[in-house]
């Protein structure tokens, strides 16, 4: 088997050095790292607590064809700049998996046909600390569906590589389950971009909480106008949480306790001076999705709006942000 993975931030770094340290006779693995492909040549992959692993194969984009499995972990917004050139070099028979969040699979499929994409929801998390080293945050497991049902017979093949990172859970519901993180990445990501928490300290403010659970309410009612049934992510089934109440604070104390010290991408991003990127294929899909099927999503529109205006500098992110937004969409609740 060939394989390529293209992008090696978090994730893509984490899954790329369990795969080459698991390496099966005749399997080839090339990785295309980008800015990040001399130094992991030079030093290879690191995860805190594993030996370091050193590639075969690490490019800045992927070299030669017919790869069987092209696993693509760039970040939402880099779908099309990365997968377009690499689509060429995917085999008659090839797949390619987005290991990524929101709702990637429309976008891959526009390149190399619906038919041939997969989705993997990651359900663990990582951070880097730098070019190649990476730290495992949160413990989970893949959840592993096809786009499209004529893709189906490629789940297999796929599931039986990827477990040799992560646990994988199959399902036949891909939307169902991709709703769901998306549901709880809108809350919890987003909310710590702007007002720079982390998770636990999500949990633990009254007004990020009662803001989760408007955003959460917000993507579940759109999924449900759009007829998907939501699965379970990580035990949790985001639609709990329409009821509102004490149930729905619990939720999203235990979603955001899971990992307590981990700090939304997009806040790292910001904290570091780029873009946060992301939001709009987050918060930003529940809008566009709202607009088709006639439901409002008022908390997520905001939300994206003030990302954007803290990429600009007109906002400044802070706690401050969550009682400003709880007084403007809570109050009325």
């Amino acid at each position: 088997m060939r394989v390529g993975i293209i992008g090696l931030g978090a994730i893509g770094g984490v899954l790329a050095a369990r795969l080459v340290a698991s390496r099966r006779e005749g399997e080839e693995i090339f990785l295309a790292a980008g800015r990040s492909a001399r130094a992991i040549r030079e030093q290879g992959l690191r995860i805190d607590g594993e030996q370091p692993v050193m590639p075969p194969s690490v490019a800045e984009r992927l070299e030669g064809t017919q790869y069987d499995v092209l696993l693509l972990c760039t970040r939402t917004d880099d779908i099309e700049t990365a997968l377009l050139p690499a689509a060429s070099l995917l085999a008659p028979e090839g797949t390619i998996v987005c290991v990524q969040n929101g709702l990637p699979e429309e976008r891959a499929a526009r390149a190399v046909g619906k038919g041939r994409v997969l989705g993997a929801v990651i359900g663990w998390s990582a951070s880097a600390s730098g070019r190649g080293q990476y730290k495992i945050t949160g413990g989970g497991k893949f959840t592993l569906g096809a786009a499209d049902a004529a893709g189906e017979s490629r789940v297999s093949a796929v599931a039986a590589l990827l477990e040799r990172a992560f646990p994988v859970k199959r399902t036949t519901n891909l939307q169902g389950a991709r709703w769901s993180k998306l549901a709880m990445n809108c809350a919890l990501s987003t909310l710590g971009a702007v007002s720079g928490l982390d998770f636990g300290g999500l949990a633990a403010n009254r007004d990020a909480r009662e803001l989760a659970v408007v955003a959460v309410r917000e993507a579940v009612q759109v999924a449900r106008a759009k007829q998907v049934h939501l699965e379970r992510i990580a035990g949790l089934d985001p639609s709990w949480v329409i009821g509102g109440g004490l149930l729905a604070h619990l939720i999203i104390r235990l979603a955001a306790r899971v990992r307590p010290r981990q700090r939304s991408g997009m806040l790292v991003r910001l904290l570091e001076g780029r873009p946060a990127g992301q939001v709009d294929d987050l918060n930003g899909a529940v809008v566009r999705a709202a607009s088709e099927v006639g439901v409002g999503a008022p908390l997520n529109a905001r939300l994206v709006e003030l990302v954007h205006g803290i990429e600009r500098g007109e906002e400044r992110l802070g706690p401050h942000q969550l009682a400003a937004l709880r007084t403007a969409f809570c109050a009325a609740r």
